[in-house]
C-alpha cells in the first residue's frame, strides 16, 4: 500500500447570477499532484465534472486551466457534449430548403437529384411535418423513404448537417469562464496578456 499526500485547494465561486455568467455558486477543487500532474473537479448544481491532467509542462492545475481555451477545457471534463446536436426542426428547415431549391432547378450546392416538377415538389412539400419529430439522427432511418426522396441514397450525410446549438454546451461555457475568473481573482494563476480577473 501506498500513500501521498497531495496539495489540493477547494473554492467556493458565488454571486455569479448576473452576466455574463448567470450561475448558482461553484465549487471548484484543484488537486495538484506534482508539478504537471493533477485534476480539477467542479461541482455545480448536484452535478460534477472532472478531468485528470499528467503532462501539463510544469504547471499546476489552476495555470493550465487558466492558459487552455474553454472548447479544450470542455472536451476534458465533459467530452461527451457537443457544440451543436440534432434537431428535428433543422432537419425540417433544410428539407423545406431542399425542395424549393431542386423545384427552382439549384441543385448545384446539393447532389440530391433531379428537378422536381410542380406535383412532384407539393407530395414531397406535404410529407415534410412528419420530420420535425425525429428526436435524434438514429431516429432518421424510420424516416429513410422520405429522406431519400430529398437527399439522394447517401441522405445521411446531408441529416447529419440538421444541427442547432446545445445549451449544454453553453452552459459548460459559461461554468468554465466563471471557473478560471475565479482562480485567476483567487491568485492561483496569473492572466494572459491582455486579460484580466473578472
Amino acid at each position: 500500500m501506498k500513500i501521498e499526500t497531495t496539495q489540493v485547494t477547494k473554492l467556493l465561486i458565488s454571486d455569479l447570477m448576473g452576466e455574463p455568467y448567470k450561475l448558482d455558486p461553484v465549487t471548484v477543487i484543484v488537486e495538484d499532484h506534482e508539478p504537471g500532474r493533477g485534476r480539477l473537479t467542479l461541482e455545480f448544481a448536484g452535478e460534477s465534472w472532472s478531468a485528470w491532467w499528467g503532462a501539463m509542462s510544469g504547471r499546476t492545475v489552476a495555470q493550465f486551466v487558466c492558459d487552455s481555451g474553454a472548447d479544450y477545457v470542455i472536451g476534458c471534463i465533459a467530452s461527451q457534449v457537443r457544440e451543436s446536436r440534432f434537431s428535428g426542426d433543422a432537419l425540417h428547415a433544410l428539407a423545406k430548403r431542399s425542395v424549393i431549391a431542386r423545384r427552382l432547378g439549384q441543385s448545384d450546392y446539393w447532389e440530391y437529384g433531379d428537378r422536381l416538377e410542380k406535383h412532384e415538389a407539393a407530395e414531397l412539400w406535404s410529407e415534410l411535418d412528419e420530420l420535425q419529430s425525429v428526436e435524434g439522427d438514429q431516429a432518421c432511418w424510420r424516416h429513410s423513404d422520405l429522406l431519400t426522396r430529398l437527399f439522394g441514397e447517401e441522405w445521411w450525410h446531408m441529416a447529419s448537417t440538421a444541427t442547432e446549438p446545445n445549451p449544454a454546451y453553453h452552459y459548460l461555457q459559461r461554468l468554465v469562464a466563471a471557473v478560471q475568473a475565479g482562480l485567476l481573482k483567487a491568485g492561483l494563476a496569473q492572466p494572459k496578456k491582455g486579460r484580466t480577473p473578472a
